[in-house]
């Protein structure tokens, strides 16, 4: 099994393929990134995707964020 990142810098929008990152390793200087663990049980799609919006619900969430320990403004 492996896990494959996908990274998106700060000011970036996802807008252009060179946006993007992709990789087997963690990058130390990306301000956000998203990894999948792939292999044996490889997701699909709407499993990505579902994770995904699952994802931006619990940033949008304020007691969430808190209790997290997540350093996010606004």
């Amino acid at each position: 099994m492996a896990r494959h990142y996908v990274t998106l810098n700060r000011g970036q929008e996802g807008s252009l393929y060179s946006d993007f990152v992709t990789g087997v390793a963690t990058s130390a200087t990306a301000l956000f990134e998203f990894s999948v663990l792939d292999g044996g049980g490889t997701p699909k799609k709407a499993e990505v995707i579902k994770a995904l919006e699952a994802f931006k619900r619990f940033i949008e969430n304020p007691q969430q964020v808190a209790g997290s320990g997540f350093d996010i403004a606004g």
